[in-house]
């Protein structure tokens, strides 16, 4: 019977030690599985700012990029307006010549040389007009380009960031 007693204590020691070295195993792997998928949503959050962050940039680039669009489109107008205004001015002070080459000239009756002179007097303010309207039509031009020199540099700049923000991400895939 002491036999029994002896052999059952053994067990209950033997099957203690053994449940008990399993306990702190089981915990340990429990412990680095927790810490491993705190690591993994730590991770995924990151990568999900990263993303939004990236759509955000991408949004910038592509608004500024119209932005530069619309100004350029700004820009061919103003200059098509300048180039059509001094094909007029052109238009109006060659008229203009003419009729003083002909008031110049000896030749004609004083009937035409007075319509002629009212023809000069209205293509002189004419002429005085097309001036001006080019002039203002040059500031015009002169501001669109400035604008279009703005957006394209505000381009650049979101088209940097992005490039860097690339650069990031691409160092961090690495690791």
């Amino acid at each position: 019977m002491y036999r029994k007693s002896f052999l059952g204590i053994v067990l209950v020691l033997v099957a203690s030690t053994t449940f008990g070295q399993t306990a702190p195993i089981e915990a340990e792997t429990l412990r680095s599985l927790l810490s491993e998928v705190r690591q993994l949503r730590q991770a995924l959050q990151a990568t999900a700012v990263a993303a939004q962050r990236i759509q955000i940039a991408i949004y910038r680039v592509q608004a500024q990029a119209l932005a530069v669009s619309r100004a350029t489109q700004r820009l061919d107008e103003a200059r098509s307006k300048v180039a059509q205004a001094e094909r007029f001015r052109q238009g109006a002070n060659h008229q203009l010549e003419s009729y003083e080459k002909f008031l110049q000239s000896p030749t004609g009756d004083q009937r035409e040389r007075a319509n002629i002179d009212v023809d000069f007097q209205r293509a002189k303010k004419d002429l005085e007009a097309q001036t001006s309207e080019v002039q203002q039509l040059q500031a015009i031009e002169s501001e669109a380009s400035a604008q279009v020199q703005a957006e394209q540099a505000k381009l650049s700049e979101l088209q940097d960031g992005l490039e860097r923000l690339d650069k990031i991400l691409e160092n961090q895939g690495q690791r």
